[in-house]
């Protein structure tokens, strides 16, 4: 009697599949970075999850969840087997299965080829990360269908959406924007996180980081002595993380102001900030800025200053163009944005053929 109630406890087949499933991807995880083309850093905590909702939809077919019994049966174990007919099948249930975006919440139920084709690469990375590690041949269903049409071309850099860059107005009403209380005050008066935030946006559009790397900023990675202008900043530091490698960046001059002024702010906050390392802080006891609150906040910088709709990453896209049109080299400015090569500078040669109402 003793077995039969325990039986009743053990967890089913689906389960264990799930389980041993969510460890290959946890395993992947872990070990993604060294083999990615840039050999270092690691996945952004948005990517990551990025990847992790998609491998729950694999999951999701391989061992589906009955709601009556509350486990999980197995319909695919893909670690043995796993066919093109297999994948054919998954992703027609991943275009029909509801997807939320991390990003925004919206559900979607659209599966496009680039989609489907992100989802075929996971899948091959995964599964085959595992196999590599018990010494396995290649499971070779993934890399076929990703070869067929639709998907054989769905990634392919042409279809790169053109980058979104601002306008010459656009970037003046920014700066004007940004710079707006340093000009008039010694910032005695104004609140000190709208003073953190119009600075942080001026090193997206100045400096060209992304807003994942400015949140995690250092006071060590701002240099501030050797430059042209006394105490003044004009070179940043950036660490490596899931879409660059380590590299460093200069700063226009009106941002280095900008970051200098943000500084003195800083330092007149308390002790606990003086403390804290990160150049902007979350609170006024010196916590590091969330990814969700450092977008949020620039989006607003953004919109205060008359630019509706628009993700900060168009600061970095426009700081990229505005170095190519002065006439940098797509060598010196992919190594200012942190790229290992000129491939990811091709996406602005259409932007630089026909600049949208001129470029600041």
């Amino acid at each position: 009697m003793l077995n039969e109630t325990l039986s009743l406890f053990a967890p089913s087949d689906g389960d264990a599949l799930a389980e041993a499933l969510n460890l290959q991807f946890t395993t992947w995880l872990a070990s993604s970075p060294a083999r990615g083309p840039r050999q270092q850093g690691a996945l952004r905590e948005e990517s990551a999850q990025i990847y992790a909702d998609m491998w729950q939809a694999f999951i999701a077919y391989c061992a589906p969840f009955d709601e009556d019994s509350g486990t999980r049966s197995v319909l695919l174990d893909p670690r043995r087997e796993l066919s093109r007919d297999d994948l054919v099948r998954f992703l027609a249930f991943a275009a029909i299965r509801p997807q939320r975006q991390s990003r925004t919440g919206r559900v979607h139920a659209e599966l496009t080829p680039r989609y489907a084709w992100r989802l075929l690469q996971l899948i091959d990375r995964v599964l085959n990360h595992g196999r590599e590690e018990l010494g396995q041949e290649p499971l070779e269903a993934p890399l076929q269908l990703m070869q067929e049409a639709p998907y054989r071309y769905a990634n392919a850099s042409a279809l790169t959406p053109v980058p979104d860059v601002l306008t010459e107005s656009q970037a003046a009403a920014l700066i004007a924007h940004c710079t707006s209380v340093s000009k008039v005050t010694d910032g005695l008066g104004s609140p000190w996180k709208v003073i953190r935030d119009r600075s942080a946006v001026a090193l997206m559009l100045g400096a060209g980081l992304a807003p994942g790397q400015v949140r995690v900023l250092s006071l060590d990675d701002v240099s501030i002595d050797g430059g042209n202008e006394p105490g003044v900043p004009w070179r940043l530091s950036v660490a490596a993380d899931g879409s660059s490698a380590a590299h460093q960046v200069p700063i226009a001059q009106w941002a280095a102001r900008e970051l200098r002024f943000w500084l003195d702010v800083r330092a007149r906050q308390g002790a606990a900030m003086l403390q804290s390392p990160w150049v902007f802080p979350s609170t006024i006891t010196g916590k590091a800025w969330s990814h969700p609150a450092c977008h949020r906040a620039a989006v607003a910088v953004m919109e205060e200053a008359g630019i509706d709709g628009g993700s900060p990453f168009r600061l970095r896209h426009t700081f990229a163009v505005r170095q190519l049109l002065n006439g940098h080299a797509e060598e010196e400015v992919a190594r200012w944005m942190g790229y290992a090569d000129t491939g990811p500078m091709k996406r602005y040669r259409h932007v630089l053929a026909a600049p949208p109402s001129g470029i600041a």
